[in-house]
């Protein structure tokens, strides 16, 4: 990270807020950072990029164009991401120009789930029983370890139920391997849970903090289909994985928003998955279902605004919209579904096209 300017940080023609991916997420960050005064600055490559219509310019480039880069660079004074896939060499390179909130290293560490799982162990989460699969003789050996059911994901660039498998002690191993590209993997123990839950930790560059209420999460073919919000927890538990939360981040350095996404278990006892260093699908509800949404607290984490606890207006419920879900004519009938439609060009089966909050209260 360069070094930092006085803050906080108000909006001017000078200030311009550097968005990296021009999805969805993309999308939500411009118009919050528009409605608070800000420009913004997009960078991605040509494509389907729903992002593009509500920024103030547009760079396209490749990930690995590096001069594209330093010009993009150069006209923001920070750059945030949508997703945590992009290269870790470009966002190092931004990092050496700009600002980038939160850092490249956090989104290192969200690339490699053995490196966050360990970051996890370290900040005194419990995790699923896991190994580090180099090879096939690696996940032979490895899976005799686990009781039952086993999920073979890749160490990197997996994300909405991609990159991944279920496997036992009866799979064709070698078949496995190769479905997944015989790339380094991470075999993980299959768990019995009673719900998966999230949590959003937020930090601004001034030093303040704070958290959404926690998330109740529902899947669909490894595909979040629904959220219900604010869910309820043991309020001890809640402080405890609030203090760990704390912990990781601060492990981390991290300044910005960063998902946790937790498995509640059958005991009660809370284990971790994973996080995203980036707004996320389970805090969408934020949009109607807050004052202030996930994505106006990440515009002024990096800006340097003071940022405190998040509290909700009722009990909400976000669906997202997949594939030809968007299409379906009765969402547009009922005014008490608030729509969200991402301007998507090309509807794909297990694509998110949009998304509808509801007050459930």
């Amino acid at each position: 990270m360069t070094k930092l300017k006085n803050f906080p940080i108000l909006p001017s023609n000078e200030n311009v807020i550097g968005i990296i991916g021009g999805g969805q997420l993309g999308k939500m960050i411009a118009l919050s950072a528009s409605k608070a005064g800000y420009k913004t600055h997009l960078y991605c490559p040509k494509g389907d990029n729903p992002a593009e219509v509500v920024v103030d310019k547009i760079t396209h480039g490749q990930w690995d164009d590096y001069n594209k880069l330093v010009e993009f660079s150069n006209e923001v004074f920070c750059a945030t991401c949508e997703f945590e896939n992009i290269p870790s060499k470009s966002l190092e390179l931004l990092s050496n120009k700009t600002n980038v909130v939160p850092s490249s290293l956090v989104f290192r560490c969200a690339q490699i789930r053995s490196k966050e799982k360990e970051m996890a162990i370290k900040s005194g989460f419990n995790t699923p029983k896991w190994f580090l699969i180099k090879n096939t003789d690696d996940l032979i050996s490895s899976i005799k370890e686990i009781s039952k059911t086993g999920i073979l994901k890749t160490n990197s660039l997996g994300y909405d139920g991609k990159g991944q498998l279920k496997i036992d002690k009866d799979s064709n191993f070698f078949e496995a391997w190769e479905i997944l590209g015989s790339v380094e993997c991470v075999l993980e123990e299959k768990l019995d849970f009673k719900r998966e839950i999230s949590l959003m930790y937020f930090k601004s560059l001034d030093g303040s903090e704070g958290f959404f209420p926690l998330s109740e999460n529902y899947h669909e073919n490894g595909i979040l289909k629904k959220t219900s919000a604010p869910a309820y927890l043991d309020s001890n538990i809640e402080i405890e994985i609030k203090t760990k939360a704390k912990k990781l981040a601060q492990n981390l350095n991290l300044y910005g928003v960063l998902a946790i996404e937790l498995f509640e278990l059958l005991d009660g006892s809370i284990v971790f998955n994973e996080i995203a260093p980036r707004p996320h699908n389970s805090f969408h509800w934020t949009l109607n279902g807050c004052d202030i949404s996930q994505f106006d607290i990440l515009v002024r984490t990096i800006c340097g605004l003071p940022v405190k606890d998040v509290n909700c207006n009722g009990k909400w419920e976000m669906t997202n919209l997949i594939g030809q879900d968007v299409n379906n004519v009765n969402l547009y009938k009922d005014q008490n579904y608030i729509l969200h439609i991402y301007g998507k060009k090309n509807v794909k089966a297990g694509r998110k096209m949009g998304h509808f909050n509801k007050n459930i209260s």
